[in-house]
């Protein structure tokens, strides 16, 4: 397949696996990996229980990723977060622990820091970038500091979205005319159809993560996977956080209404409750259950090769 974001990542499909937390592991991430796409670790990927400090956090996520090599021969991504995002120093010192365990894709989210993005390149590590207040003088910003792949995040996507009013496919769009490098389309994208559409708006990849929730190799639990699968797309409702700048999609349990009932008495930083008891454990009502506005769309558990399969169908030249 002819295309910049599968040459530059060395992979098969330009389907790039969101880093979802808690819910991937080193078996998600080889499955997404041994199909084609780019399989990504996300934060507390595989862990069992929460680690508290940088050290501990760190050689638990270097005991993950070693066994992650074990599973697959192919390129793979860890997820990191720019200084804004990283108050305890959990990124930094992941990003030399992957020096040491040479790992060389970064998928870094956070405001722009160019500074950052030039020191992770001069390290020799590839990035692909997700602002998560994106815009598009922050997508050249990105770019003139070397990033390496750019992930447009609209409103159309579960977790961590901006509240910028912008659609996924329109600000993939106006991307595309403003920057070089490749852009990915995050949200919004769960199936072929979407994402041929994705593909005729610009796009040169997928970042694709509620597809992945509901695959078969995904750890969170079939009480998440189940709620997702038959919520009705009426019933979401989306939760306010950092003051208004960041907002959440979740299927309608206890957490989620209490958020928005904290959002319409003025509080713009709604507590989101634990990814851990929720999405992983199944306790739906001890955390948000996180997804795109097109989970509905959504019919099956399938394997990560059939997602991976089905989606690059969409970027193949007619």
């Amino acid at each position: 397949m002819m295309n910049q974001v599968v040459d530059i990542l060395g992979i098969t499909y330009p389907v790039i696996q969101a880093p979802m937390t808690w819910i991937t592991s080193p078996e998600m991430v080889a499955a997404v990996s041994n199909a084609g796409g780019l399989g990504v670790m996300g934060i507390s990927a595989g862990f069992e229980e929460q680690k508290v400090s940088v050290e501990d956090t760190t050689e638990e996520m270097r005991k993950q990723i070693r066994q992650l090599k074990t599973l697959t021969d192919k390129p793979f991504g860890v997820n990191v977060f720019t200084e804004p995002f990283d108050a305890g120093g959990f990124s930094k010192a992941t990003i030399e622990m992957l020096k040491e365990e040479n790992v060389t894709i970064l998928v870094a989210a956070g405001p722009v820091v160019p500074e950052q993005i030039k020191s992770w390149k001069e390290d020799g590590f590839t990035v692909i970038f997700r602002d998560m207040f994106p815009t598009i003088r922050g997508a050249v910003l990105a770019q003139d500091a070397g990033a390496d792949i750019l992930v447009a995040t609209g409103s159309d996507e579960g977790g961590g979205m901006s509240s910028h009013a912008v659609s996924a496919f329109a600000l993939t769009a106006l991307m595309k005319e403003a920057v070089t490098i490749p852009v990915l389309v995050a949200g919004g994208v769960v199936n072929q159809p979407l994402a041929k559409a994705a593909k005729a708006v610009g796009a040169d990849g997928l970042f694709v993560g509620t597809r992945f929730i509901l695959s078969k190799e995904c750890r969170a639990s079939a009480a998440t996977k189940e709620d997702i699968l038959h919520t009705h797309p009426d019933d979401y409702i989306v939760v306010t956080q950092a003051g208004g700048g960041m907002q959440w999609r979740s299927t309608p349990h206890k957490v989620a209404k209490t958020g928005q009932e904290q959002n319409q008495q003025g509080n713009l930083n709604a507590d989101i409750g634990s990814f851990y008891e929720g999405m992983l454990k199944g306790n739906l009502d001890a955390g948000i259950n996180t997804v795109s506005n097109v989970a509905s769309l959504i019919k099956s558990i399938d394997s990560c090769e059939e997602i991976v399969l089905e989606l690059a169908k969409g970027f193949e030249v007619e």
